[in-house]
């Protein structure tokens, strides 16, 4: 059996490949551009753009299941030679933002629904995973700015999160491509707890080794911190998503400890492992 992960330079498609490889299943990693793979040992490359099916045939060969990694674009075409392929069964990687008030009718929520309709359309039986708010999205939005100033400027830090590890994210992923037992139609995945955005940054300055000062910043101050590749559309949707969480503790659920055999990990252990990026 053949496992196609595509998305493969992502953090949670790396981290997957490498689960795959060393559980010892044969495993394919594509990309648009092979070149900057940076595959496991055992694993095989294959260029890929699934908006554009050309030479899709070729990356599905042989395979049985296939973790597919939303993108902007049209997917259908592609999930139609998928089927041809009899792929047994795909796990996508979605997001909250699909069904969430405030987010399901605006950008992000619009990409992911294309993709979710398309998975639908083409008859693949599939899974879809709606990860929570990814530990990783600490070093993506906060990292830089804690280097260089030892603070880190929020709108609505009281908002509340469940900061889910990438590592249950690809654990699950890997169990549901790997095993029948718990594929369904969606799988809500999420930390252990919920948590403020100033705990969450407290968590990394204990990390670090010093506090790291949470400035409150305004609508508007937010919106002139943006950065030049976030539009301005996707950071005001989440603006209000944030504003609509603060004082409400976020969902958790017992999916990756039901999937996995273990308790989803706290934030502090991927802070913990990723110190250097704040350092």
């Amino acid at each position: 059996m053949t496992i196609l992960v595509t998305g493969a330079r992502g953090n949670i498609g790396g981290r997957l490949l490498t689960l795959l490889a060393e559980g010892g299943h044969r495993v394919r990693g594509s990309a648009r551009n092979t070149s900057a793979l940076r595959l496991p040992e055992g694993a095989e490359p294959a260029e890929l753009d699934v908006t554009d099916p050309r030479g899709a045939e070729q990356a599905l060969r042989g395979v049985e299941t296939m973790f597919l990694y939303p993108t902007r674009g049209e997917t259908g075409a592609f999930l139609r030679i998928a089927a041809e392929a009899r792929v047994r069964h795909v796990v996508l990687l979605s997001s909250p933002a699909a069904y969430e008030a405030g987010e399901y009718d605006r950008p992000i929520g619009l990409v992911h629904r294309a993709v979710e309709r398309a998975l639908e359309e083409s008859g693949l039986r599939h899974t879809v995973l709606y990860p929570s708010w990814l530990a990783t999205n600490a070093r993506r939005d906060w990292a830089g700015e804690i280097r260089a100033t030892g603070r880190v400027g929020i709108a609505h830090p009281d908002a509340q999160v469940n900061p889910v590890h990438i590592d249950d994210v690809a654990e699950v992923a890997a169990r549901l491509l790997t095993e029948e037992a718990h594929r369904g139609r969606r799988q809500v995945l999420t930390g252990p707890r919920s948590m403020r955005l100033r705990e969450v940054v407290a968590a990394l300055g204990e990390t670090v080794g010093a506090p790291v000062e949470v400035e409150e910043l305004t609508v508007e101050q937010a919106l002139g911190r943006r950065d030049p590749r976030m539009p301005e559309p996707v950071l005001r949707t989440l603006l209000e998503v944030t504003a609509s969480a603060v004082g409400v503790p976020a969902p958790v659920t017992n999916t990756v400890e039901r999937i996995t055999g273990h308790p989803a990990r706290e934030f502090a252990e991927w802070a913990s492992a990723n110190r250097a990026d704040f350092r």
